[in-house]
């Protein structure tokens, strides 16, 4: 494999990591909007655009280490939907092990 296709995997697998992370995004933003209407919060009282923006650079980072594990696999579905899967989960982990251990 040369440096093209090592970096063409890097970028594919970023991409689908932000898109994985996004569609956690998706179902977070509903969860917080239906609370927000029952307790009459304006969305400047719970919606944080840096957060947001945090989240899917983790996304970006955890699909593309997903990719680099996967290196020389055939691009098909399964690959795509393993490095969606990869920003979902992995930025769930990252976002869980940042607000256990890092001080606010």
């Amino acid at each position: 494999m040369d440096v093209y296709q090592a970096a063409t995997y890097v970028v594919l697998g970023a991409v689908l990591g932000v898109l994985g992370q996004g569609a956690r995004v998706i179902v977070g933003l509903k969860k917080e909007f239906d609370e927000a209407a029952v307790s009459k919060k304006s969305m400047q009282e719970w919606f944080d655009l840096r957060e947001l923006m945090l989240s899917l650079v983790i996304g970006a980072i955890a699909g593309g280490l997903g990719a680099v594990v996967l290196f020389g696999k055939a691009v098909d579905k399964q690959l795509l939907l393993s490095l969606m899967a990869a920003g979902y989960a992995g930025t769930d982990f990252i976002e869980g092990m940042m607000k256990t251990r890092v001080p606010k």
